[in-house]
């Protein structure tokens, strides 16, 4: 351990926040796109019934879209309990917020880029119904906001209450 600080790397700890949010996001991409699959092999494929060209395509997007709901929802969850872990490094408040707050942000980014991704990989019959990356801009930037906002003032709170 010769030569090695008893300081917190700023660069490690924002690593390693980003790869437990593309961790997230990576499995919640294969198991979207998982789930998406089987609701569209059960309801979709192979359904039986009075509408099943109704009822199918609508309720695979509604758990594509439940998916993604969820994704928002992990974002400032992931976020606080990484930024109380990660801001409890540090003695300074400031750069406990920093380094959560921005390991929150492009985390976010990184995870529902690679969760999107699963979930865009859905292709084939009855996918019509599934909403366009366009219209999900909005609610990404306001959710990754939000998370960059609960990554900080974890952080902070973690460098002020957590030792």
């Amino acid at each position: 351990m010769s030569g090695s600080s008893t300081l917190p790397s700023v660069r490690r700890q924002t690593a390693l926040i980003v790869a437990v949010f593309a961790l997230v996001g990576a499995a919640l991409g294969v198991v979207g796109f998982v789930a998406g699959d089987w609701a569209r092999t059960q309801f979709v494929t192979g359904a039986t019934g009075s509408q099943p060209a109704t009822f199918g395509p609508v309720f695979l997007a509604l758990s594509i879209f439940q998916t993604t709901v969820t994704l928002f929802v992990a974002g400032p969850i992931l976020a606080s309990v990484l930024g109380l872990l990660s801001g409890s490094r540090f003695a300074d408040a400031t750069a406990a917020a920093g380094v959560a707050g921005g390991g929150a942000l492009v985390g976010f980014f990184v995870m529902t880029g690679l969760a999107l991704l699963g979930l865009s990989a859905l292709s084939g019959p009855s996918t019509g119904q599934i909403y366009s990356l366009r219209t999900a801009v909005g609610p990404l930037l306001l959710s990754g906001v939000t998370t960059t906002v609960v990554g900080g003032g974890a952080g902070a709170l973690g460098s002020r209450f957590v030792r």
